[in-house]
Protein backbone atom coordinates (compact mmCIF):
# COMPACT_ATOMS: atom_id res chain seq x y z
CA UNK A 1 0.00 0.00 0.00
CA UNK A 2 0.88 3.35 -1.50
CA UNK A 3 0.25 6.61 0.68
CA UNK A 4 0.95 9.98 -0.47
CA UNK A 5 0.74 13.57 1.25
CA UNK A 6 0.99 16.81 -0.13
CA UNK A 7 0.48 20.19 1.30
CA UNK A 8 -0.39 23.30 -0.81
CA UNK A 9 -1.28 26.84 0.72
CA UNK A 10 -3.54 29.03 -1.76
CA UNK A 11 -3.97 32.87 -1.09
CA UNK A 12 -7.47 33.78 -0.32
CA UNK A 13 -8.49 34.90 -3.62
CA UNK A 14 -7.40 31.78 -5.45
CA UNK A 15 -9.45 29.23 -3.08
CA UNK A 16 -12.66 28.90 -4.86
CA UNK A 17 -10.65 28.11 -8.24
CA UNK A 18 -8.56 25.95 -6.51
CA UNK A 19 -11.04 23.69 -5.13
CA UNK A 20 -13.15 24.09 -7.83
CA UNK A 21 -9.77 21.97 -9.99
CA UNK A 22 -9.77 19.53 -6.85
CA UNK A 23 -13.38 18.52 -6.76
CA UNK A 24 -12.67 17.26 -11.05
CA UNK A 25 -9.69 15.84 -9.83
CA UNK A 26 -10.97 13.82 -6.46
CA UNK A 27 -14.02 12.86 -8.46
CA UNK A 28 -12.06 11.75 -12.16
CA UNK A 29 -8.83 9.46 -9.52
CA UNK A 30 -11.63 7.92 -7.49
CA UNK A 31 -12.97 5.81 -10.62
CA UNK A 32 -8.95 5.00 -11.49
CA UNK A 33 -7.82 1.24 -10.77
CA UNK A 34 -5.69 0.67 -7.51
CA UNK A 35 -7.45 4.04 -5.88
CA UNK A 36 -7.96 3.01 -2.41
CA UNK A 37 -8.83 7.09 -1.04
CA UNK A 38 -8.26 10.28 -2.27
CA UNK A 39 -9.41 13.29 -0.04
CA UNK A 40 -9.06 16.99 -0.34
CA UNK A 41 -8.25 18.27 3.38
CA UNK A 42 -8.65 21.91 4.45
CA UNK A 43 -6.92 22.72 7.74
CA UNK A 44 -9.35 23.65 10.71
CA UNK A 45 -7.93 27.24 11.55
CA UNK A 46 -6.96 28.32 8.07
CA UNK A 47 -8.88 27.06 4.95
CA UNK A 48 -6.28 28.02 2.81
CA UNK A 49 -3.64 25.32 4.14
CA UNK A 50 -5.01 22.24 1.70
CA UNK A 51 -3.55 18.79 2.49
CA UNK A 52 -4.29 16.33 -0.45
CA UNK A 53 -4.09 12.83 1.33
CA UNK A 54 -4.10 9.60 -1.18
CA UNK A 55 -4.22 5.89 -0.70
CA UNK A 56 -2.98 3.25 -3.81
CA UNK A 57 -2.72 -0.24 -3.89
CA UNK A 58 0.62 0.01 -5.35
CA UNK A 59 3.35 1.97 -6.68
CA UNK A 60 2.61 1.07 -10.42
CA UNK A 61 -1.21 2.54 -9.67
CA UNK A 62 0.19 5.67 -8.25
CA UNK A 63 2.24 6.11 -11.44
CA UNK A 64 -0.50 5.46 -13.66
CA UNK A 65 -2.33 8.21 -12.23
CA UNK A 66 0.40 10.79 -12.54
CA UNK A 67 -0.36 9.72 -16.47
CA UNK A 68 -3.80 10.46 -16.68
CA UNK A 69 -5.37 13.50 -18.29
CA UNK A 70 -7.02 14.62 -15.31
CA UNK A 71 -4.31 14.62 -13.70
CA UNK A 72 -1.57 16.38 -15.79
CA UNK A 73 -4.89 19.03 -16.56
CA UNK A 74 -5.13 19.35 -12.89
CA UNK A 75 -1.49 19.86 -11.96
CA UNK A 76 -1.09 22.87 -14.49
CA UNK A 77 -4.16 24.60 -14.11
CA UNK A 78 -3.04 24.09 -9.98
CA UNK A 79 0.43 25.63 -11.03
CA UNK A 80 -0.83 29.45 -10.83
CA UNK A 81 -3.66 28.89 -7.60
CA UNK A 82 -1.40 27.75 -4.97
CA UNK A 83 1.67 26.83 -3.86
CA UNK A 84 2.39 23.17 -2.90
CA UNK A 85 5.31 21.27 -1.19
CA UNK A 86 6.75 18.01 -2.44
CA UNK A 87 5.04 15.44 -2.20
CA UNK A 88 5.68 12.69 0.77
CA UNK A 89 5.90 8.85 0.19
CA UNK A 90 5.05 6.10 2.65
CA UNK A 91 4.72 2.89 2.37
CA UNK A 92 2.83 0.76 4.92
CA UNK A 93 5.19 -0.47 7.91
CA UNK A 94 3.42 -2.89 9.64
Amino acid sequence: MISVLVGSSVAPENLEGALTVYRGLVAATLKEPGCVSYELLQLRDDDCELMLAERWLSQEHLDAHTRTKHFIEAMHKLETLETAAPALIFTSAV
